[in-house]
């Protein structure tokens, strides 16, 4: 009896945990996109093209998702979970193919003046990059439901970048205050395998080192003289 309650307690505590990252990661994107998007009423949005507007059902789809298969796995709804989940094999791709064509439109017409265009474009497709490595990753690991949460939570949190600069706060528009909120993330997942089974799941270690080589490498590139030709040339293409 004192064993079944343990796991009980394991599994409740689990569950909130679980809800509340998808909880804040939702909460991240609405802040994030709330102004030029979800107020605006999403669909009747001012966007710059019908790309972005695909671009932007794609990506609220698969936050909505992932609220939804989590919440789904804490009532006990496995087999739903698992029949729902049909759906990310469709839209991961998607996500992806249409990401980078928005990426590549946007740079070529100066999308987002404020940021510069090379940081713009290492930044964005490097989250892309390593959506589709953690997707990937996550599903190969579906038989293992402790990696497999994990490794979809890291997904999501990979494409967060563009919704946490867009935080209308005057104390969020420094670089600095967006990489601690960005790396706050992977950061709770760490400490909750710390305080609730006293070390790291290797999918929790090995992602949250992906995540800070993500960040590394988008601090590197944009420096790189390949990288700003590449800038250049995207400026200079029509993507529609």
């Amino acid at each position: 009896m004192a064993t079944s309650t343990i796991r009980l307690r394991r599994l409740r505590g689990e569950d909130v945990f679980f809800l509340s990252m998808v909880a804040l990661i939702l909460a991240t994107v609405v802040i994030g996109f709330g102004q030029s998007y979800f107020l605006p009423g999403m669909f009747l949005a001012k966007l710059p093209n019908a790309l972005v507007h695909v671009h932007g059902a794609l990506f609220v789809s698969w936050i909505l998702l992932l609220v939804v298969q989590t919440v789904l796995v804490s009532v006990n709804r496995v087999q739903w979970h698992m029949q729902l989940g049909i759906l990310g094999l469709v839209l991961a791709p998607l996500m992806v193919i249409i990401g980078t064509w928005t990426i590549l439109d946007s740079i070529h017409r100066r999308g987002v003046p404020r940021v510069p265009q090379g940081e713009m474009l290492a930044g964005d497709l490097l989250e892309l990059a390593f959506f589709s490595v953690f997707v990937a990753w996550g599903l190969l690991k579906r038989g293992d439901r402790v990696a497999h949460k994990r490794l979809m939570l890291f997904s999501t949190i990979a494409i967060l970048g563009p919704a946490i600069n867009r935080w209308p706060f005057a104390f969020m528009a420094s670089a600095p205050a967006q990489g601690a909120l960005f790396l706050a993330f992977p950061a709770l997942i760490v400490g909750y395998d710390l305080i609730s089974v006293k070390r790291l799941h290797r999918s929790t270690l090995w992602g949250s080192l992906l995540i800070i080589l993500m960040v590394a490498a988008m601090l590197l590139v944009p420096s790189l003289a390949v990288w700003q030709q590449f800038t250049v040339w995207v400026q200079g293409t029509s993507w529609l």
